[in-house]
């Protein structure tokens, strides 16, 4: 008799060890969670699981991995449960949202066990879901000098060479090989019977760049790398309020080179949000301002705003008439409590 037992307890084991692997093959998870939400406010995910067989699934086991993109931060919740044959199981997930930033919601371990728990099959899933935890804007005062606000105004285009705004003609030539299709001046054509192109002309740069420095000397605290990307949001938010045109710029580590997106609305500065608050703030000889000057030279704006950490920041030079303001932002610098007095 026990002999008869550890028989039949061997070979139902070896079963329910097939049967796990076969219904494994069928099985699949999807992650979903809100487009954005409010620094505070948890952020709603929701896991879904699919069984395409017949088979039941004893025991869904999964790490489901919340990253902050630009803290570093990581919260991870294990899950586990039970999926019935042709059948699809979905779980509300919360996750809490004290700071800012782009949240990437992963499964970097999804395995499947019988119903003895002997055996894990481990399955591949590169399913991956974004929210944007939106940061908290401080009140900027915003002060223009008569000459910030000429050149920050002006629609003045180079005489000397053409560039690619549509909006201003730099000169009219006949056509020749390599000239693009749009740029043909079908009037012009049409009247002189050679086929003439529009050079576009080339504005005049008095924007503003606004240029985070996400390279630390070492490690720092998540409520400094927050109030980083915070102090640069602030003033991007004040300028667009002001209609001002402007651009933002930080280092992406992932690429290798400078990161820029054009600001100039509420609706620009959301999309531009997305993609700042993904930037890793990390430990790196280089600060942003040095990564620039190798890659793209000496900036050529009226004013270049520079958002550091570091508390020995090097000037950077910039093209003749353009003015630099360091911002320093977390311990000893401008945390958003204290109002900001930025003079363009």
């Amino acid at each position: 008799m026990p002999g008869c037992i550890l028989a039949g307890s061997i070979a139902a084991a070896g079963a329910e060890l097939l049967l796990t692997a076969l219904a494994a093959k069928h099985l699949r998870a999807a992650l979903g969670v809100q487009l954005s939400g409010q620094k505070g406010e948890p952020v709603q995910a929701q896991l879904t699981v699919e069984n395409g067989s017949y088979l039941t699934c004893a025991a869904v086991c999964l790490r489901l991995e919340c990253r902050n993109l630009l803290t570093g931060e990581v919260e991870r919740r294990p899950i586990r449960f039970s999926v019935a044959g042709k059948q699809k199981r979905s779980i509300p997930v919360e996750f809490s949202a004290e700071r800012c930033g782009k949240r990437e919601l992963s499964l970097p371990e999804v395995r499947v066990y019988d119903l003895f728990g002997l055996y894990g099959r481990k399955i591949s899933c590169d399913e991956r879901a974004f929210c944007l935890v939106l940061p908290e804007l401080h009140p900027v005062h915003l002060t223009f000098t008569d000459r910030a606000t000429v050149e920050l105004d002006s629609d003045e285009y180079s005489m000397h060479r053409p560039g690619d705004d549509p909006s201003e003609t730099f000169a009219l030539r006949e056509y020749v090989p390599g000239d693009r299709v749009r740029s043909i001046h079908w009037k012009l054509t049409e009247k002189t019977g050679d086929v003439i192109v529009r050079q576009l002309g080339l504005p005049v740069n008095h924007s503003i760049l606004l240029l985070m420095d996400n390279s630390v000397p070492a490690p720092c605290a998540p409520d400094d790398c927050e109030a980083l990307a915070e102090l640069t949001a602030s003033v991007s938010a004040a300028l667009c309020s002001a209609g001002f045109a402007h651009r933002i710029a930080w280092f992406d580590r992932t690429q290798g080179c400078i990161a820029a997106v054009e600001a100039d609305s509420d609706d620009t500065l959301t999309q531009a949000l997305a993609e700042l608050l993904a930037a890793q703030i990390a430990p790196d000889e280089k600060t942003a301002a040095q990564h620039w000057l190798e890659t793209r030279g000496v900036p050529d704006y009226a004013h270049v705003v520079l958002f550091t950490l570091r508390d020995g920041q090097e000037e950077l030079p910039v093209a003749d008439g353009g003015q630099v303001t360091v911002l320093h932002a977390g311990a000893g610098g401008t945390d958003g409590e204290e109002d900001v007095y930025l003079a363009l």
